[in-house]
Parts: C-alpha cells; sequence; structure tokens
C-alpha cells in the first residue's frame, strides 16, 4: 500500500513544475496514447464480432443447424425417420433434403451450381431462405415462364443471376450426373427446363452464386433417387448444435447406420480465421499502448534525474526503497489508469451507440450490410482494460528501481 507522504511526493511529481513542464507535456501525451490504444483496440474488436455476428446468422439462416445422413444408400421412409427426429425435445423442425453437383445454362452462359432438393412447406421452419428472397417468390410449383412455357419452378442466388443476366420466370436449363443403381455417378448427364421462380440473396458471395433450390421431386428426378439424402434439423441453441445433432444420431441408433454434421463444422475454416484476425489486431493494436508506454519510461527517467537531489534527501531523511518505488511506479499506474478508463469508456459508448442506432453506413456495394456492425463484448473491454494498466505499471518497473538505487550521498554531491 501506498502511504500518504509517497502519494504527497507522487502526485507533486505527476503534475509537475514550470521549469520541467516538458515532462508533464510527456506524461499527458502518454496518457493520450493510452487512451487512444484503448479506444481504438475495443472499437476494432467490437467490429470483428459484428462482422462475426452478421456472418454467422447468414450462414445458419441459409445452412440447417444440422444434417442426419445415412452412412450408406438414401433414406426412403424420410417421413416417418423425420417424425421420429421431431420427437426429440431439442429439434425444432426437421425437414428432408437431396443434394447434387450440376451446372445451369442460361444464352449459351454455363455456370456449375449445388443443386439443393428441398420441401418449401418444411423448408421455412428450418431455414431462412425464404426471408432472402428479393425478387420473385418462394415457389417451387410448376409455373408459367416469359416465353409462356410451363415448367417446375427453381431458387437462384443474386451472384449467380446478376452473372448469367436472369431474371424472375426466365427459363433456364439444370444438368447434372444421376445417380446409378450401384450408387455411382452416371457418365450421362441427365437435363431439364426449369423457370425461375425468385432470386434470393443471402448477402454471402459463394452461396448467392453457386446455390439453387428446386423441390424435392425434382430432384430426385434429375438425380434418379426413390429416397433422399437425408434429414436436416433446426434445434434449439445452434451453438450447441454438434452435441444435439450426436445425440440425434445416438437416438435413431448410432454410428452404424447414421452420421451428422453441423454448421460449425462445415464452416470451421472460416471461424478459426475470424478468431485468428481477432487475436492480430488485438496484438497490433496493442503496440499503440507499448508506444505510450515507453513515453512513460522516458518521462520518468527524465523526472529522475531533474529530482535526483530531492531522492536524496528524502533517502537521507529514512524513506525506504520501496517508498521511493512506490512513488515513481504510482506515475504510471495514474497514467495507465486515466488513459484506459477514458479509453475504454469512449470506445463501449461509440460501440454501444452503433450497435443500438446504427448510424454509421458503410458501401452496400462492396459488403453485404449497409451500416457498420458492432457488437460489444464485456470480456474485450475488460480485456482491453486490464492489459492497458499492466503495460504502463510493467513501464514503470525500470525507472522505479533506478530511483530506489541511488546513494543518499552521491545524489547530493552531484547538485
Amino acid at each position: 500500500m501506498i502511504g500518504k507522504m509517497e502519494l504527497f511526493v507522487a502526485w507533486r511529481y505527476l503534475r509537475g513544475k514550470r521549469k520541467i513542464g516538458f515532462v508533464s507535456w510527456i506524461t499527458y501525451i502518454s496518457a493520450a496514447g493510452v487512451c487512444l490504444g484503448s479506444f481504438v483496440l475495443i472499437i476494432a474488436l467490437s467490429i470483428a464480432n459484428g462482422f462475426e455476428t452478421e456472418v454467422r446468422e447468414r450462414i445458419t439462416g441459409t445452412l440447417a443447424h444440422a444434417k442426419i445422413m445415412p452412412y450408406r444408400g438414401q433414406i426412403d421412409n424420410y417421413e416417418s425417420l423425420r417424425r421420429t427426429v421431431l420427437n426429440h425435445p431439442q429439434v425444432v423442425a426437421a425437414s428432408p433434403f437431396i443434394t447434387g453437383k450440376g451446372g445451369v445454362e442460361h444464352d449459351n452462359q454455363q455456370e456449375g451450381v449445388i443443386i439443393n432438393g428441398i420441401d418449401p412447406t418444411l423448408e421455412i421452419d428450418v431455414t431462412d431462405v425464404h426471408r432472402s428472397i428479393i425478387d420473385g417468390s418462394f415457389n417451387l410449383d410448376t409455373l408459367l415462364s416469359t416465353r409462356g412455357r410451363r415448367f417446375p419452378g427453381i431458387l437462384i442466388g443474386s451472384g449467380l443471376a446478376n452473372r448469367m443476366s436472369i431474371r424472375d420466370r426466365s427459363e433456364i436449363v439444370l444438368y447434372c450426373l444421376p445417380m446409378s443403381e450401384g450408387g455411382m455417378s452416371d457418365p450421362t448427364p441427365k437435363m431439364g427446363r426449369f423457370v425461375v421462380s425468385g432470386i434470393f440473396e443471402t448477402g454471402m458471395y459463394e452461396y448467392d452464386l453457386n446455390l439453387v433450390y428446386i423441390s424435392l421431386e425434382s430432384a430426385k428426378n434429375m438425380l434418379n433417387m426413390t429416397g433422399v439424402e437425408g434429414i436436416q434439423i433446426k434445434t434449439t441453441d445452434m451453438f450447441k448444435a454438434d452435441r444435439i445433432a450426436q445425440d440425434v444420431r445416438d437416438y435413431l441408433g448410432g454410428p452404424p447406420f447414421y452420421y451428422v454434421t453441423d454448421w460449425q463444422s462445415q464452416n470451421r475454416s472460416l471461424f478459426q480465421w475470424m478468431k485468428l484476425e481477432r487475436l492480430i489486431i488485438f496484438i497490433v493494436i496493442s503496440l499503440i499502448m507499448v508506444v505510450a508506454a515507453f513515453n512513460i519510461i522516458s518521462s520518468l527517467i527524465m523526472v529522475i534525474l531533474e529530482k535526483r537531489k530531492e531522492i536524496g534527501i528524502l533517502m537521507g531523511m529514512g524513506a525506504s526503497t520501496g517508498s521511493v518505488m512506490r512513488v515513481f511506479m504510482f506515475n504510471g499506474v495514474v497514467v495507465g489508469f486515466l488513459g484506459s478508463t477514458i479509453g475504454t469508456t469512449l470506445g463501449a459508448l461509440l460501440g454501444y451507440t452503433q450497435q443500438r442506432w446504427q448510424y454509421i453506413p458503410i458501401p452496400g456495394d462492396l459488403y453485404f450490410i449497409t451500416t457498420l456492425p458492432m457488437q460489444i463484448s464485456a470480456f474485450d473491454i475488460a480485456a482491453v482494460y486490464i492489459a492497458a494498466n499492466i503495460i504502463c505499471w510493467a513501464a514503470t518497473l525500470y525507472p522505479a528501481r533506478q530511483a530506489a538505487a541511488m546513494l543518499p550521498a552521491e545524489s547530493i554531491r552531484y547538485e
């Protein structure tokens, strides 16, 4: 604990006198550096959190929380299996699905796509694709095209529609390699004509460019299947989807019959990269506070050189080395406390107001959102605040030890 005498002396040194006003200015600049570093770091981490949340919501809105698939073959009795899955207390909704690789053709342009066969009436309870329709409707029934012909409906992403100049009710050709009786792809491609019933935009470039949706019956016909590939589910807690899916798998009979995959495992590399990005942001921007810490060291050394006589007198009057160290460490601690408190408060305030009212715009043609996403995290605020104070405290150790190591007689002799 710092005593009253030590506190008084430290405070006088911190305020400085007119003849060492330059040293005081260095102290103020050090506090401003800590404030700026804390402020920028909280804003950067909040933006990273905001983008991660936006990406996660778009992924879970397009993909199901988890999928249950057989190890071999397909599921023929998928309706009864779906009802069995729904009996699990942590499953909110379930729907059958079929996926396959293929391509689309329109006006002599071809693009590769991933075909998703779904039941529209059940899909709306599992994913939010129906809410992403920006043109047309969420309808996979037989529709009338702009050419006056009727074909099954198909949903395509905005990226694919823009690249191939496709509009609502346009006719496109979908082709794929159907499955043979042995479960292998048939080398003879199968083609079918569809009418674009709707164009969706998830905000994820890869999804909007590569995904197409057709009805379950159309997918069976295109891929020569009598059943479905699996059952996709929506869980009560998407962050526990992996454990819930494994529990459902065990509920259905275990690994010998079914295996599961969840949205986190499907996008593991993306979220690992986001975590690494947050760590890099924390380390790089923390260097601002490290620079401020060097300013603290330099200002303390200048104060020590200026106050050498006073330090010698204090030690000659009986002040211990620990007292002298605490006097100078108090300076760095105060600088860190003031800078980090003001910086974290301003950063948290700006982050909260942007998260609440979203008044900072960003270009919608470059990003998948129109306002800057920010999400304040109490853990980030605490981590920044603690790190700033530790850095400032550590910066005082060397100057304080040097001041405490002075010999009283030597300090007074050279004055």
